[in-house]
């Protein structure tokens, strides 16, 4: 009975060295990559680069002391997903504070990673705000389609590096105060190209981060002109987004 007694104790004081030792080694901040195209550069309505809404969670992070590292410098303007392809085929080398940083490294490492791409790829192949008329395109969803495909090699390209969370963000109508006409044009592709991107993100377990509806209802986050980037304020929302998700998962393990 005493040798029971005895050996039950044993297991409970290993099990909670155990523990303790799972607590006090395990990683508790977060690796923060943002990657993709101008709005994870943070591109303004003006040309210049600002602040991203990677920009921003990673300040929620800092203030929270929850953030280990941050770089969105793997991000460019103009970025399609057969660029951020490339990079990854060629493990594209970044120097951050000095020291070389590999695109695939960085995704090993990463506990949290957001994209925003697939808006050059759509926009690139329906060439809008090119003299293009949508009206003239017999089956304009297959361009969709089409631009779709290189994402879908994407995100399966990063969830063979990271294992951690990834968000992916869906698309917002960028045409709300320039012209209705071809606001109301554009707004169906939007959503048809926002329901694939939902079906990818199901598809590799990826948090999809919803936009579109955000931007509708605050047409002052993009200028009043044919210009798709956001102001300060559009970038926060996107941030705000991103925080609220990062808190029911990420901060949540």
């Amino acid at each position: 009975m005493k040798r029971r007694h005895k050996l039950l104790i044993g297991f409970v004081i290993t099990g909670i060295i155990l523990v303790a030792i799972f607590f006090l080694t395990r990683d508790k901040k977060i690796y923060y990559l943002s990657l993709g195209d101008s709005l994870a550069a943070g591109q303004t309505p003006y040309n210049t680069i600002d602040k991203s809404y990677g920009d921003y969670v990673s300040e929620y992070l800092k203030d929270k002391g929850a953030l280990e590292f941050y770089t969105k410098d793997f991000a460019k303007s103009g970025y399609r997903s057969i660029d951020l392809l490339n990079d990854l085929e060629e493990n594209k080398e970044i120097k951050v504070n000095g020291k070389k940083i590999t695109i695939k490294h960085a995704l090993i490492k990463a506990d949290l990673v957001t994209l925003s791409i697939g808006s050059n790829d759509l926009f690139y192949k329906l060439n809008v705000g090119n003299e293009f008329d949508l009206n003239e395109v017999d089956d304009i969803y297959k361009y969709v389609d089409e631009s779709i495909k290189d994402v879908d090699k994407l995100l399966y390209e990063l969830k063979m590096s990271c294992k951690e969370q990834i968000m992916v963000f869906g698309f917002y109508n960028p045409f709300t105060n320039f012209s209705d006409t071809l606001a109301n044009m554009v707004e169906p592709i939007i959503k048809y190209a926002n329901n694939k991107m939902k079906y990818l993100t199901r598809k590799y377990d990826i948090t999809f981060v919803d936009i579109h509806d955000t931007f509708l209802a605050n047409d002052n986050y993009l200028p009043s002109t044919l210009e798709i980037h956001p102001n300060k304020d559009g970038y926060k929302a996107m941030a705000d987004k991103v925080i609220s998700l990062i808190d029911e998962k990420t901060l949540a393990k």
